[in-house]
């Protein structure tokens, strides 16, 4: 159960799944039904089933088919060969490079789920379709971003199924300009380039659900391209079901956001944002077809893109259909502004190929001058293409249009009989405004509304319109207008008495808001992540951002309110971390990055110093203002732990998280680390945490612990995949080799046929040159990571130990010195020169003495280990 801090209520929110925390990237499934701890524990033969599709068989896209996770080495032909039918493809932590369209075709049940922090990245200036999965049935593609922030990238996605497309929590990283696109198609430019994302569900009975889709292109505008731009959803005529587009977000598209107008398929838009895009946020037409709850917006003061004044046309919704003659689609409870733009042709737009559309029960707000809340142009067709079918009906109800828009009307609706106005608030404070102008229309209604306009309420050029009980004044409800409004954090400054100024800066996204009433004022500024402001006595200022607040000034008499919870300015710092009591007595301590301070409940036992936190609570709250993150927490005893109103454990806060991933067959490890440890999830029998160390086996799941501090030491011993803050630092294939001093100055040399990397206490004397590395050890302890086999090595101390692999021997030489050693190799090692009296083989090992002269062994098989006295020793473990 979670507690809100603001008002002491209580929701389950956090055991419904939807509670995440930004470092922990993979629980980003958290949010689903199954959740991040039921993704696919199973077995690769076991059948799973997925978003309500069934999968026979799971391939781990690392370990079963080779791709790298690193990003260096192409993806695009192990995808291919791996999809199949009945397939669920699992892609581990990490960066999977795809360099060209893929195309998988005509399969049954096939699906792409990331496990953590997964994307693709591609090529500089790509320009593709760069994953076509079409043609079948069954479809789901899950928690993998598409990574386009190499230079001139414009990749897309393309996903089509006859029935059971599900499309959910998918982010575009980066911009999306290709290099050639033009402002307003100046110049040599104006390519074809590739959209966004395109869903497709051919059956006229099958259904698709896409969710949490993020793309914030923040494109060139003006980048139309003679509808050649690159257009954030495209959904064409080749769609036939039913696709619901929920929860997603598309800003800054030059070619439209969602343009989904061209289909005799249903579209259904559920909640989301759509902002910033060039020529329509959003655009449908098809009977069936709506857009409900969502924040559509134009506001280019707030716009990220590279050149808004560029800008050709910021319509919110469109209704057109080209030439297919679709009509009937809605607009449904949405918050719909035109806050700040070069150009638009209105808040909500019927083109002249646009049938019969239905506004209600919706809030229209329009700032800039000229422009129309609603406009629904004459049904006469557009260019060569013939009218559309009747009915053209506009109707508008349940409806309020507000702002300071001068010039033109309201509502206008041209030559479309038996439209209707009908309870709606019309309430205009600019000047030269009129409220609704039906021209030429007969048969019309405005009736129930209140239309409250400097100009003239109804003009009815060329026809006559049945007006009733209409009403000159009253105040309307508003829309959710500004940028920060869908962003998921909210921070008001209200004026107590006079004037105030402030700075804040957040650690993520920033805009302003209409929170608390307050006004979008042109003279408060934002730059960046950075907010610098002032207000007026009464007045008040608001934000929405993402993330924590890292810096917050405020100059004068104010109460600042974050989330609903008023916030003492003098111990404001950021974050507020709470410690709530369950009834017997628990100790904390707790370290932070930066300013520490008491916010409340702070006594006799609980002590801060520097940026460090002690204390005990038994009932009521200790709480603490920080800024920064949290560096290290422990806990001791019963009690519940809160971070800026959400309920977190020690584990989720500590900054490191450590990840023990089987790859099917029993592997035994041991660590140690330099601060606190925890368990995270997994830890079951055999696994044990001491201290500052922990022991456990994995086989076929995961093992997750989460510490501060830094690893000292880790043991493995077979094949399993580690991973240190989603990084893989360790594969299966992976062999650690480690040269340990006893004491005395010892060289080495060495080279291996894979990878190699320093893992530990690899400093300045050490070096590594591709796949070879040379140092010295004296009393430490030298660790690499390697793939493959040592090729060639040499220790030198008072004797000298020679490996080759290429001619199969080792070679002890001796220097004068009486030296013992120890061979130990994975196969048969057996005698090949200048053996004799204290040398002795069994098995797999050899040991023996030298003093001058050279022992020579051949052997099959890998290194494991060379111990030259207590002198130093080589070994090589999995």
């Amino acid at each position: 159960m979670q507690r809100n801090e603001g008002t002491g209520t209580s929701n389950n929110a956090r055991d419904a799944g939807s509670f995440s925390v930004d470092r922990r990237s993979y629980l980003k499934l958290a949010g689903s039904a199954a959740g991040a701890a039921g993704l696919l524990s199973g077995t690769a033969a076991a059948a799973v089933e997925r978003r309500g599709i069934r999968f026979n068989k799971t391939v781990n896209m690392v370990r079963d088919a080779g791709c790298d996770p690193n990003g260096n080495e192409p993806c695009d032909a192990e995808i291919r060969n791996a999809a199949d039918d009945y397939t669920l493809l699992k892609f581990p932590p990490g960066e999977y490079k795809l360099t060209e369209k893929n195309y998988i075709g005509d399969k049954t049940n096939v699906g792409f789920v990331g496990e953590g922090d997964v994307r693709f990245t591609v090529p500089s200036n790509l320009n593709e379709k760069v994953l076509v999965v079409d043609d079948g049935t069954g479809l789901l593609f899950e928690n993998i971003d598409l990574d386009l922030r190499a230079s001139g990238a414009t990749p897309g996605l393309h996903f089509g199924a006859s029935d059971n497309l599900e499309i959910h929590d998918i982010e575009y990283i980066g911009q999306g300009i290709h290099p050639n696109s033009d402002p307003r198609g100046e110049g040599d430019g104006n390519p074809q380039v590739t959209n966004a994302f395109s869903p497709i569900v051919r059956s006229e009975d099958g259904n698709g659900t896409i969710t949490n889709v993020v793309a914030k292109n923040d494109g060139r505008m003006g980048a139309y391209n003679s509808g050649d731009g690159r257009v954030g959803v495209w959904i064409g005529i080749s769609h036939k079901g039913t696709i619901r587009l929920r929860n997603c977000q598309f800003e800054g598209f030059p070619n439209n956001g969602l343009y989904c107008s061209r289909t005799g398929g249903v579209v259904q838009v559920e909640g989301g944002v759509f902002r910033n895009n060039d020529i329509t946020q959003v655009r449908l037409s098809s009977d069936g077809s709506y857009v409900e709850d969502a924040i559509i917006s134009a506001d280019l003061d707030n716009s990220d893109s590279p050149n808004p004044e560029d800008t050709l046309n910021t319509r919110g919704v469109r209704f057109e259909a080209g030439r297919f003659g679709f009509g009937g689609a809605q607009v449904r409870d949405c918050d719909i502004s035109i806050v700040s733009t070069t150009n638009s042709n209105g808040a909500v737009v019927v083109g002249s190929d646009g049938a019969d559309h239905t506004v209600k029960n919706s809030r229209i707000s329009v700032e800039e001058d000229g422009i129309r809340g609603f406009y629904a142009a004459a049904p006469t067709g557009y260019g060569s293409r013939d009218p559309p079918p009747e009915p053209h009906t506009a109707t508008v109800v349940d409806t309020s249009i507000t702002g300071g828009s001068n010039g033109v009307e309201a509502i206008r609706i041209d030559q479309r009989d038996d439209s209707v106005v009908a309870d709606c608030c019309i309430n205009q404070t600019g000047t030269d405004r009129d409220g609704v102008k039906m021209y030429n229309s007969p048969s019309n209604v405005v009736k129930n509304s209140t239309i409250d306009v400097p100009g003239q309420q109804v003009l009815s050029p060329g026809c006559r319109v049945t007006t009733r009980n209409l009403s000159a004044s009253g105040s309307c409800p508003v829309p959710n207008k500004a940028a920060g409004d869908s962003l998921p954090r909210e921070l008001s400054i209200v004026s107590n008495s006079g004037r105030f100024r402030y700075q804040l800066t957040v650690s993520g996204d920033l805009g302003k808001s209409t929170a608390r009433g307050a006004t979008i004022d042109p003279n408060d500024t934002i730059s960046g992540s950075t907010a610098t402001g002032q207000g007026g006595d009464g007045g008040v200022d608001s934000y929405g951002f993402s993330g924590e607040i890292t810096q917050m000034d405020v100059d004068g008499d104010v109460t600042v309110y974050l989330d609903d919870e008023v916030i003492p300015q003098d111990k404001y710092l950021g974050n507020v971390l709470s410690f709530y009591g369950t009834g017997s007595s628990a100790e904390y301590t707790f370290s932070v990055s930066g300013e520490l301070s008491g916010y409340e409940g702070l006594n006799g036992p609980d002590t801060i110093s520097g940026s460090s936190a002690t204390g005990s609570v038994s009932s009521g709250r200790d709480r603490y203002a920080f800024a920064g993150e949290v560096t290290d927490i422990s806990a001791d005893g019963d009690v519940d732990i809160y971070l800026n109103g959400n309920e977190v454990t020690s584990a989720e806060l500590l900054p490191n998280v450590l990840e023990f991933d089987g790859q099917g067959q029993y592997t035994s490890y041991e660590f140690s680390v330099s601060g606190n440890l925890t368990g995270y999830r997994g830890i079951n029998g055999p696994d044990r945490i001491n201290g500052l160390s922990a022991s456990g086996g994995v086989g076929s799941g995961r093992d997750i612990y989460a510490f501060s501090g830094e690893i000292t030491n880790i043991e493995l011993s077979g094949a399993i995949n580690v991973y240190l803050n989603d990084e893989l630092i360790r594969t299966g294939s992976d062999h650690t080799l480690k040269i340990d001093g006893k004491g005395s100055y010892t060289t080495y040399e060495f080279s291996v046929s894979g990878e190699l990397d320093g893992y530990k206490a690899i400093n300045g004397a050490d070096d590594i040159d591709g796949s070879s590395a040379t140092g010295n050890v004296g009393t430490g302890r030298d660790i690499y990571t390697m793939g493959g086999n040592i090729e060639r090595a040499s220790l030198n101390n008072r004797a000298q130990i020679d490996i080759d692999r290429s001619a199969g021997t080792i070679s002890v030489r001796g220097t004068g010195d009486y030296v013992s050693y120890r061979l130990v190799v994975s196969g048969d090692i057996y005698p090949e020169r200048g053996i004799g009296y204290g040398d002795e083989i069994s098995g797999n090992r050899a040991s023996g003495v030298v003093t001058t002269g050279v022992d020579t062994y051949r052997y099959t098989g890998d290194i494991v280990e060379a111990t030259m006295d207590e002198d130093v020793s080589l070994t090589v473990s999995r």
